[in-house]
């Protein structure tokens, strides 16, 4: 059986969900281990609150199990 996979842009799918977050959660917290992934949701984050002029706090929970 052959894979279909839907036309989908990942970086605008995410920027969807970043917005649909600051448009419905009065607190926002970016979990973050300093791997890859969680650099790039960062970075994200802080493009899209510059992008849109946003200056309301973004908290940052660092977690790490590694060192912990």
């Amino acid at each position: 059986m052959a894979k279909n996979y839907l036309e989908l842009n990942v970086y605008d799918a995410a920027n969807e969900r970043i917005e649909f977050i600051f448009n419905n959660f009065e607190r926002i917290y970016v979990s973050f281990s300093g791997g890859k992934d969680s650099g790039v949701m960062l970075n994200l984050v802080i493009d899209y609150m510059h992008k849109n002029n946003i200056t309301k706090k973004v908290g940052v929970l660092i977690v790490d199990l590694e060192v912990q």
